[in-house]
């Protein structure tokens, strides 16, 4: 006879539902048919390849082809897809993670937590940051804001040397549109798609009243633009671990071999995480992948 698992399966929370997270829920639910698996993400969509963000951006598909899961794939796996959830804190010792602007009785009770909650670019400090028409490059709903943006913009400035500044700069200037790449002394004329003008400096302040109308350099200079997007820092999205006791390094969750935190029942995999061969750089797709794996092989032994 069958045990009756609703008093003693094991409740594994997964905070974050990109790739890392994504990974975790499926591969976990093969492994472990008997768990009880919530998949938390911000979004209000399922996984879609972070890596074509950028082709959003090319006005065509309007990005429906990016997506990797439909909205029926973690109810037909037995996994609960909660959207639209940002978590706010951790209580390691009550095992409870509870969430922003949702009521204390809806904080969701774990047995094992995984943390999967990513990085994301972030606006800097600066004078008029928060004007209309400045852009961060995170999630599908940031590509689709700045998207429609870039219908009405002819000039856009972006701020950014990586290899995701210099797709996205190739994509709008295929568009006609009159692009220019900022960062401060990594990049040249070379080095910029076609259709791309190269500028070596650091923006200061955002020019406008309350959109945006141009950007100011820090040698005092003003370009005239009608849309900034922010390509360049990032920052782990670890704010709900303050006063939880998981321990973190610097801007990252701290791991050992088996993907496991400080705490005996808290995992972390992928770019929010610090393990001994990332040291801090930023991981590809695959590696977020192959993290995730070896935590759920090593998660299953203990559940």
């Amino acid at each position: 006879m069958r045990p009756d698992y609703t008093e003693i399966m094991s409740r594994v929370v997964i905070i974050g539902a990109s790739i890392a997270g994504h990974t975790v829920a499926v591969s976990l639910r093969e492994k472990n048919k008997d768990c009880a698996i919530t998949l938390i993400s911000e979004e209000n969509c399922p996984l879609y390849d972070k890596r074509r963000l950028f082709e959003i951006l090319a006005g065509n598909s309007g990005g429906k082809d990016i997506f990797l899961a439909g909205e029926n794939f973690y109810n037909d796996r037995d996994i609960s897809f909660l959207k639209e959830r940002k978590a706010s804190l951790i209580n390691t010792e009550k095992k409870t993670v509870s969430f922003k602007d949702r009521p204390a009785k809806e904080a969701l009770e774990y047995d094992f937590l995984v943390i999967c909650s990513g990085r994301r670019f972030v606006l800097p400090e600066i004078p008029g940051i928060r004007k209309e028409g400045v852009f961060k490059f995170y999630s599908f709903e940031d590509a689709r804001r700045f998207s429609g943006r870039l219908n009405l913009a002819a000039e856009v400035c972006l701020i950014g040397s990586n290899e995701l500044a210099l797709k996205i700069a190739g994509v709008i200037a295929s568009r006609q549109k009159e692009v220019r790449l900022i960062s401060p002394g990594t990049l040249s004329a070379l080095s910029a798609p076609e259709g791309v003008e190269a500028v070596n400096s650091q923006v200061t302040e955002i020019i406008g009243e309350s959109e945006v109308l141009g950007i100011r350099l820090k040698e005092g200079k003003i370009i005239g633009t009608s849309a900034v997007c922010f390509i360049e820092d990032t920052k782990s999205n670890i704010e709900f671990l303050k006063g939880s006791g998981i321990e973190v390094k610097g801007d990252f969750v701290s791991v050992d071999g088996c993907m496991r935190t400080n705490l005996g029942n808290v995992f972390a995999a992928g770019a929010v995480c610090l393990s001994k061969d990332s040291a801090g750089r930023m991981k590809s797709w695959n590696e977020a992948i192959n993290e995730s794996l070896l935590l759920v092989d090593n998660l299953v032994k203990v559940i």
